[in-house]
């Protein structure tokens, strides 16, 4: 069974390609809310090939006006965030879920909406409407565990796993003469200051180490892009192999940098 984290920036076909190319029948847990509308998924939702569970939470309980004095203020939420807890307590019932249970390949779509989710809940449990210094820790614990738990569940179950997610630009302190300090200011906020070269890196969307991290977690890794040139229709192509940037990997046979947007030709695999 393959494990796979799918990123690419917005529009650059990852839920098509999860929803519409991975092994049938499909579930989806739709932290997006999306999958439900989306045109191009309507034939297989409507003949079962493709089931989803939609998160169906905002990120705040609050009105907008509370919540923008709150964030102001740095004053915590006056009522809980219900998304990560509905993502988490759905999670756990995944075994006894039916579609689930029927289901070839699971999808989480996708970890960038989940993150939002995950930092409200974190803000809210701290009382504080903005990330503190010692969230970070605890940020990491929790991603690295839902990974862990989702990547598991699917092993145990002989199931496909797809996690999809944005990319994000990121800095790392250079082999030789890069290095990160951590400095504390008067009032004791803690921050972090990069010193010599820098390599660009481009992560997941997590904010954090986890952001660069995450691909280890999963037996798959696939960059996905658009090519849009003047007069021309878009392309859109699946990267499975490394290049400059990305930690890009595949662990099937595969002859091809890219291929189009499609598992089936990427593993070499039929199936109707």
């Amino acid at each position: 069974m393959a494990t796979v984290a799918l990123m690419g920036p917005p529009g650059s076909g990852k839920t098509t390609m999860a929803c519409l190319t991975a092994p049938p029948p499909v579930h989806v847990v739709d932290i997006d809310r999306k999958v439900r509308s989306m045109a191009s998924l309507q034939k297989t939702l409507r003949d079962g090939t493709l089931t989803c569970h939609e998160i169906g939470e905002t990120l705040t309980e609050d009105s907008l006006a509370k919540r923008l004095e709150a964030l102001v203020k740095d004053e915590k939420l006056t009522r809980p965030p219900r998304g990560w807890t509905n993502f988490a307590n759905y999670c756990a019932g995944l075994e006894s879920d039916e579609q689930a249970r029927k289901a070839r390949t699971i999808v989480i779509d996708s970890y960038t909406q989940l993150a939002l989710h995950m930092r409200a809940h974190i803000q809210y449990l701290r009382g504080k409407s903005k990330f503190m210094w010692d969230d970070w820790s605890t940020w990491k614990t929790m991603w690295t565990e839902v990974t862990t738990i989702l990547v598991d569940y699917a092993l145990a179950n002989n199931k496909h796993l797809v996690i999809t997610l944005h990319e994000r630009v990121s800095e790392k302190p250079g082999q030789q003469t890069g290095k990160v300090m951590v400095r504390t200011s008067d009032k004791g906020e803690k921050s972090r200051e990069y010193l010599g070269t820098m390599d660009v890196r481009i992560a997941g969307s997590i904010e954090g180490a986890f952001g660069l991290e995450f691909g280890s977690y999963f037996t798959d890794v696939y960059g996905l892009h658009v090519i849009a040139e003047h007069g021309k229709p878009p392309k859109w192509l699946c990267r499975v192999q490394p290049d400059n940037q990305r930690d890009l990997r595949c662990s099937f046979a595969v002859k091809e940098l890219e291929y189009a947007p499609r598992f089936f030709d990427i593993w070499g695999l039929e199936w109707n």
